[in-house]
């Protein structure tokens, strides 16, 4: 009780402290006085609402450097904020009283090598990535979801705790094109990390690199613009039956006969049309040799006469970003959203397919005034580059994964409060597959992050007994105060589990 009473005092004590070193800095900072500071704080997700001690905007690492130091010598936890597209709001803190760093003035782009190796400051936005690297006629796999978004940029999140993207399986993932970090530290210092400098915590970067330090720039090894790249599109109708059986063929075409170059995924939304949609980095006539007996398969059992389409069309690779965007990004939601990854080596069973299409067909439109979607990627099989990396090589745990699930529900009009049902609902969709005999064998991806997973559920999840305990004594040595601290965030070894201050998910 005397040590809640203490920390309750300190985080009182501390923005006192922390706002008379800020406001001696000559960047700007917004106080919890400022007219700007209520927009500034708002979170992408609306149906969280956390109060940041101060949000302030540096411009050059040296200028991140010194808000840290303020904030460390307050006791102030840190967080940084790149973009905007935050499930959990944790660049806001996940709880109230952090200190937000906003890298939206770290604008640098450089190459070297004739586009080989690019630095990247992490203020850009995934947009003014593809077009830089389209004037060197260079790629970087990547999401595509908030790519050219005027709310998201390259943030570190996305680019360390995975950077998955259709092309991965053949490319890699995001963290894997990573050769170098540039981080501000606890203490103010500004180090590089690689697996020649500081190899023990660029190994933390590539995977976790919120709790280690604010990623100011990171390099990566490019690789060719592909001349040619197919996106498409199938979309079918049926009832739970037909679905569950497209489902199972394409996790048996996943498992079997998707070669690298073929991005796929598996998306159900509340009008019970599924799809398959992805891309192929190639030809048209090359992807139709591979897709369409999968196509052929999900044919079987659908309604072909319910005015479902076929898309296919090659483009070039910037025509092709583009075209992944589709509508106009939005500017926030308010939804709650949970992720699920399948191992290679345990598919789902007949049943277990069954079962989950059976509640998404009967549940679904019991809530009509729900925007859901079921979104089911593929990661792994042979030859996928993303599992040819050895396991703890990174931070990055799910070098064994097969199939990624998110499991997405938004407010109707996307504004709050969340409908109280809509956490059963999908908390009903992760109990489905988690209660199945396989599901034991289930991971979840952290830029899908969860925050009401409790500490040991995410600990596991995200990164599994060996990797956290590995990721706790780096976090020790370069973080041993837990200034970079959050929900879900790695606490040294030293520190007790569970301390800190109060989280607030708004329900």
């Amino acid at each position: 009780m005397l040590l809640l009473l203490l920390l309750a005092l300190n985080t009182l004590a501390s923005p006192s402290q922390l706002q008379t070193c800020l406001t001696s800095l000559s960047f700007p900072v917004l106080l919890p006085s400022s007219p700007s500071y209520a927009p500034a704080c708002q979170a992408y997700n609306r149906r969280l609402t956390f109060l940041p001690s101060s949000v302030v905007y540096p411009r050059t690492p040296a200028e991140v450097a010194l808000a840290v130091r303020c904030a460390s010598s307050a006791s102030v936890p840190v967080v940084a904020r790149s973009g905007g597209h935050g499930y959990a709001a944790f660049a806001l803190g996940g709880q109230d009283g952090s200190l937000v760093v906003d890298l939206s003035g770290l604008k640098g782009v450089e190459f070297d090598n004739g586009g080989e190796v690019m630095h990247a400051q992490t203020g850009n936005r995934l947009g003014e990535i593809a077009s830089a690297l389209k004037s060197v006629g260079r790629a970087l796999p990547h999401g595509t979801c908030v790519l050219l978004s005027g709310v998201s940029r390259f943030p570190p999140r996305h680019a360390a705790f995975g950077g998955f993207g259709f092309a991965s399986r053949e490319w890699g993932l995001l963290l894997d094109r990573m050769i170098g970090a540039e981080l501000v530290l606890a203490d103010g210092r500004i180090v590089n990390a690689s697996l020649e400098e500081n190899e023990d915590l660029f190994w933390a970067v590539r995977g976790s690199v919120s709790s280690f330090g604010i990623a100011t720039s990171y390099t990566f090894l490019t690789l060719p613009e592909p001349p040619v790249t197919t996106a498409y599109s199938y979309v079918f109708s049926g009832n739970a039956s037909s679905a569950a059986q497209c489902f199972l063929a394409f996790q048996a075409f996943s498992a079997s006969s998707a070669p690298p170059p073929l991005g796929m995924q598996f998306f159900l939304i509340p009008d019970l049309t599924y799809e398959l949609f992805g891309s192929y980095t190639g030809p048209k006539a090359a992807f139709e040799d591979v897709f369409l007996p999968l196509v052929l398969e999900c044919e079987k059992t659908s309604d072909t006469h319910a005015g479902t389409h076929a898309f296919a069309q090659e483009m070039g690779w910037e025509a092709y970003l583009v075209s992944q965007v589709g509508t106009p990004p939005r500017v926030a939601d308010c939804f709650y959203a949970k992720s699920l990854m399948t191992s290679s080596t345990t598919p789902l069973s007949q049943q277990t397919v069954e079962k989950f299409m059976h509640y998404l067909f009967t549940e679904g439109p019991k809530h009509p005034h729900l925007a859901w979607f079921v979104e089911v990627d593929l990661y792994g099989r042979e030859g996928s580059a993303i599992n040819a990396v050895p396991k703890l090589d990174t931070a990055f745990r799910h070098r064994d994964r097969l199939l990624g699930f998110q499991l997405y529900a938004s407010s109707g009009n996307l504004r709050p409060p969340f409908p109280e049902d809509g956490y059963a609902f999908v908390d009903g969709m992760a109990e489905v597959l988690s209660a199945a005999p396989e599901g034991r064998t289930l991971a979840s991806y952290a830029n899908y992050v969860d925050p009401r997973l409790g500490q040991g559920e995410w600990e596991d999840m995200y990164y599994g007994g060996e990797i956290y305990d590995r990721l706790r004594k780096v976090k020790s040595k370069w973080d041993k105060g837990n200034v970079f601290r959050f929900p879900q965030g790695i606490v040294p070894s030293e520190e007790r589990e569970g301390e800190g201050r109060r989280v607030v998910d708004e329900l």
